[in-house]
């Protein structure tokens, strides 16, 4: 196994929607089957953003792991993974800082800059 990434195949792994699913039920949910393998959608995994502030502006790349989404009539439940191969402590922050980027891609293009 010279030649692999352990990200990209663990980004393989828990893409199975099967999988996803049972990680979620047995850890959230106490072995209860609440998330439905066929409920669930994948998403897209870019959260890159460009964050501008009067005269400044940069562009921020980041890419999540794994991020799927189940529909429960007109409320959605978004949920992922980000494969880690040692403790980080930071790892909250990182998230935060996807959800924030996230979030910035949804401000209309004609909303003045911070």
């Amino acid at each position: 196994m010279g030649n692999t990434k352990d990200d990209v195949i663990f980004k393989e792994f828990w893409r199975s929607n099967e999988r996803f699913a049972d990680l979620f039920n047995v850890v959230v949910f106490g072995g209860k089957e609440v998330i439905k393998p066929d409920a669930l959608q994948e998403m897209d995994t870019d959260v890159s953003s460009v964050i501008q502030m009067k005269d400044y502006k940069e562009t921020l790349t980041r890419t999540r792991d794994v991020i799927k989404k189940a529909a429960y009539g007109v409320e959605f439940v978004v949920m992922g993974i980000e494969s880690q191969q040692y403790i980080h402590y930071a790892m909250p922050l990182r998230h935060m800082v996807y959800d924030a980027m996230s979030y910035f891609k949804r401000v209309p293009g004609d909303y003045p800059p911070l």
